[in-house]
């Protein structure tokens, strides 16, 4: 199971977990919302018997509760931003009740449970490296490299966790593209035309402003909006990369390997965020007139 891939094979099982919700997606765009809704049931069930408590409410959180409502609103005929939005927003509030009652039963506080989770993880990761035989003197350095990562993600966790779930929305949404055939249809604005909202950059401005006070809480804040919001700069970034390839008769498979590696070849993510921020005011896709 795609979900069990970063426990049995490590940082590629990240990559695999994109692939989780695909399964119920495409039945319920398919066949409806009951077919997907058995599919999420038996893997919970399956997660149950399988993993931890926590692998199956981030099953359900992430994966499962998405799975079944971008499908549910893009068969309503939502165009398909407002479908990630609003599948991501009902996975924010079941993950939110599961929070709520897992604290209220346990009489655990939020962040202690918070820290339990990413320590769990952090400890499995350096299992992991001690299992494949790296030197005391690497795994002292890659401690230090966990240690300062779990900082990270303990001031983000929040952030992290709502881009995680757009995240996998936007992979679903993608491979739902790829797979539909003649099936069904999916609605919205051309993804090479797509743009964020123009006022959405004060947030972004106001989020980075909040990072850089020196108040803790205030800092933790602007790291958090920044988090949520870098992801969707860095998608209307695709969506310009995206506009110059099909200006361009490149072959599919060169066209692939370009997205792929904006997406995995540092520092081209970086730069196709900046070029998401600047869209709004450069307008990269407008068509440039030649001098003659």
């Amino acid at each position: 199971m795609c979900l069990l891939g970063v426990t049995w094979i490590g940082p590629v099982g990240a990559f695999i977990n994109l692939f989780t919700p695909i399964a119920a997606a495409y039945v319920s765009m398919r066949f409806g919302l009951k077919s997907g809704i058995v599919i999420v049931v038996v893997t919970s069930l399956l997660l149950l018997q399988l993993a931890n408590f926590y692998t199956l409410g981030a099953y359900i959180g992430i994966f499962g509760t998405g799975s079944l409502l971008l499908p549910f609103f893009l068969r309503l005929r939502r165009d398909w931003d407002i479908s990630i939005l609003y599948a991501a927003i009902g996975s924010t509030i079941v993950t939110v009740l599961m929070f709520l009652v897992v604290v209220s039963v346990s009489g655990v506080n939020l962040q202690a449970l918070i820290g339990q989770m990413i320590q769990a993880e952090v400890d499995q990761a350096m299992q992991i490296y001690r299992d494949a035989g790296i030197s005391q003197t690497q795994l002292q350095e890659m401690q230090v490299i966990m240690d300062g990562m779990a900082g990270f993600i303990t001031r983000s966790f929040y952030g992290l966790y709502l881009a995680s779930i757009f995240v996998v929305q936007a992979s679903c949404l993608f491979l739902l593209q790829r797979l539909k055939g003649s099936w069904y249809e999916i609605v919205g604005t051309p993804f090479a035309r797509w743009q964020l909202p123009p006022r959405l950059i004060w947030c972004l401005i106001v989020a980075g402003f909040l990072w850089l006070m020196p108040v803790e809480v205030v800092s933790v804040i602007g790291l958090n909006v920044l988090v949520v919001l870098l992801p969707f700069y860095f998608l209307q970034g695709m969506a310009v990369v995206s506009s110059f390839l099909q200006k361009k008769p490149y072959p599919p498979l060169v066209k692939g390997l370009i997205y792929l590696l904006s997406i995995i070849f540092n520092p081209l993510p970086i730069i196709i965020t900046c070029v998401g921020v600047f869209d709004l005011w450069i307008d990269f896709r407008r068509p440039r007139q030649k001098n003659i």
